[in-house]
């Protein structure tokens, strides 16, 4: 789904164009994935529920030691940051780093998947 979204132009605030905007429909939860991949497999939904809780417990730590986390068909989640540059190499530290961020790199599979998408407007 996509709505039509009027947009300034941030340098000249006289300009606008119009974008496509992504618009979501209902927000899914952890209880209701597990519900619903419970259907397909002999786990109950308490079990699936304990071992996402236990995945996203544990994905930060291996994040926060430089791992990467791939998902295999799913894709990699890896950390990244902006840093300011110094003009000798010798200077730059650790307190040049600012902005981390989750990224987020799908895999092929997955965007393959996606590459069939047809878009509804709203």
């Amino acid at each position: 789904m996509y709505s039509v979204k009027k947009r300034e132009n941030p340098i000249n605030r006289e300009e606008s164009k119009f974008y496509a905007t992504a618009e979501y429909s209902d927000e899914i939860n952890i209880r209701q994935l597990a519900c619903e991949i419970s259907k397909g497999c002999t786990l109950n939904p308490a079990d699936i529920v304990a071992v996402i809780e236990s995945f996203l417990d544990k994905v930060p730590h291996y994040l926060k030691n430089s791992n990467k986390v791939r998902l295999d068909n799913f894709g990699i989640l890896k950390l990244s940051f902006r840093a300011k540059g110094q003009q000798v190499e010798k200077d730059v530290t650790s307190n040049d780093i600012t902005n981390v961020r989750v990224l987020f790199q799908p895999s092929t599979k997955l965007k393959q998947e996606l590459a069939d998408i047809t878009y509804t407007k709203k």
